[in-house]
């Protein structure tokens, strides 16, 4: 009777290269400065948040803490379930920039009165866009298809509530 001896990595040489290789690193790089960008930008505005509502200051240290501990995250530890917290975190900060400046905020001093979008917060908001969109050539194939469909799918979602009058 022989044993079989398993190899001593089960990832296929291209899936590895996919996870490990100069491309991958480059863009865990791209993904790291572009969330270290947006982090700079939302801890730089805290304060004037936290004066005009607690709530809105803390949701920037919220947002540009978490971007800058995701920054160093994607880079040592690439793994699937870093990439997709980053990609819904980043979906979850885009949202809330497209009510706040279409809608208002929903809550706080300043709730559903829309805010004027200016050159800083949209190329904040360009440089999130940009970010999801690595993290999505970052994923497994499979995965990246199915995260790309939801997001597809909320956004006619939104499209179809808003055309119905059910969105302001």
């Amino acid at each position: 009777m022989s044993i079989a001896l398993r190899p001593k990595s089960a990832v296929p040489p291209a899936a590895r290269a996919r996870l490990h290789g100069p491309e991958a690193r480059r863009r865990a790089g791209t993904a790291a400065a572009l969330s270290l960008a947006a982090a700079w930008v939302h801890l730089a505005y805290a304060a004037p948040h936290l004066r005009q509502w607690w709530a809105y200051g803390a949701f920037f240290l919220a947002t540009g803490a978490g971007q800058a501990l995701f920054a160093p995250l994607i880079l040592r530890r690439p793994r699937p379930w870093v990439i997709a917290a980053g990609v819904a975190g980043n979906v979850a900060i885009i949202a809330m920039y497209v009510v706040s400046r279409t809608y208002g905020p929903p809550l706080g001093p300043h709730a559903h009165v829309p805010e004027v979008a200016g050159p800083i917060d949209l190329a904040t908001t360009a440089a999130e866009v940009c970010l999801v969109g690595v993290l999505l050539t970052m994923m497994r194939p499979v995965a990246r298809r199915r995260v790309a469909n939801l997001l597809v799918a909320f956004a006619v979602l939104l499209w179809a509530l808003r055309l119905t009058g059910q969105l302001p």
